[in-house]
């Protein structure tokens, strides 16, 4: 009782600074689970925090966020797959388990068939990072030692099949060199060893590491997109570096359990779209990196099924062991 009396709370406050309301015909009536199938701390999660209290404030009822961070995000996907079509259980949808994995593993979930997507929340370009010591300062540099050290190069992932291991792995098969996967199970830890000088390399997401890179405790050598960082300009892309054509974002959405009614979908849809013209959440996702979504659902759908159809095409040539 306690905590749903101070949600309560943070909700009313943001309504009050939004100045938004949400007129539909669906109105929940008790707290709304948001799964995100990743640990605390990652950029799905961050993604969901960053609007969950605005969402509340539009919805009239907390968003109770259930981290599920197992296995590169498939069991919290499955719970949210088999979850009530009520609208009271959202999923936040992502690449590895909603267009990755189902190329290379045999699912008890269809994230076509078993969700209708509701809304893009941000699309996240990574940064690829070296420990300081490591002795490179470019992306080219980087192949070289690689090409001279096969095998020998490391680089860490949040768990196989996540996206730092995929973006990894485009980038090995792209710049002809072989490198050494090492995967953990979730980016804190990942982050922690690279720091410490226990791995070499890794792809992450602006956030977790700006500070680090900011204090020169890690090297930014690139950009994973065709457009630098507007807050990190000295960092050129990996395109730009060495890797002609290298292109590798990620994303995360809202999902609802299939039959879910078209009323619910249609207000969640309205409030996210509300919460992401926000200048408070609008900033937050700049210093994180972060690209805002649209409005349409079908720009959510639309990305599931072309990243879908990219992956089994590159994973059939790259052919990497998600086991």
């Amino acid at each position: 009782m306690r905590y749903l009396r101070k949600a309560a709370w943070l909700a009313l406050a943001a309504a009050l600074l939004l100045g938004v309301d949400v007129r539909a015909d669906w109105k929940p009536d008790r707290p709304i689970r948001l799964i995100v199938p990743f640990a605390p701390g990652a950029a799905t999660d961050i993604s969901a925090r960053t609007i969950s209290t605005q969402l509340a404030a539009m919805l009239g009822q907390p968003i109770v966020i259930e981290n599920q961070g197992a296995a590169s995000g498939v069991v919290g996907t499955e719970a949210g797959a088999k979850a009530a079509p009520d609208g009271y259980t959202w999923t936040l949808a992502h690449d590895p388990p909603f267009t990755i994995l189902p190329n290379v593993r045999k699912l008890r979930y269809d994230p076509v068939k078993d969700f209708e997507p509701v809304a893009m929340i941000a699309t996240i370009p990574m940064l690829l990072v070296v420990r300081p010591d490591l002795r490179v300062n470019s992306v080219k540099e980087l192949i070289e030692l690689a090409r001279a050290q096969p095998g020998k190069i490391t680089f860490a992932s949040s768990g196989i099949g996540a996206t730092a291991h995929l973006a990894a792995e485009l980038f090995k098969h792209e710049s002809k060199i072989d490198i050494l996967h090492v995967p953990y199970k979730g980016g804190a830890q990942a982050i922690t060893d690279l720091l410490g000088g226990q791995v070499d390399m890794v792809f992450i997401s602006f956030g977790p590491v700006i500070q680090h890179i900011r204090s020169g405790k890690l090297k930014a050598l690139g950009v994973s997109v065709p457009r630098r960082y507007a807050s990190l300009p000295e960092v050129p892309t990996i395109a730009e570096s060495g890797v002609p054509g290298f292109d590798f974002s990620v994303w995360t959405g809202i999902a609802v359990p299939a039959g879910t009614p078209k009323e619910v979908r249609e207000t969640i849809n309205a409030a996210v779209a509300k919460v992401l013209e926000a200048p408070e959440v609008r900033a937050r996702f700049e210093s994180l990196g972060f690209v805002p979504g649209d409005r349409s659902s079908e720009t959510l759908r639309r990305r599931i099924a072309e990243d879908s159809a990219k992956w089994k095409q590159v994973l059939s040539v790259i052919k990497i062991s998600m086991d």
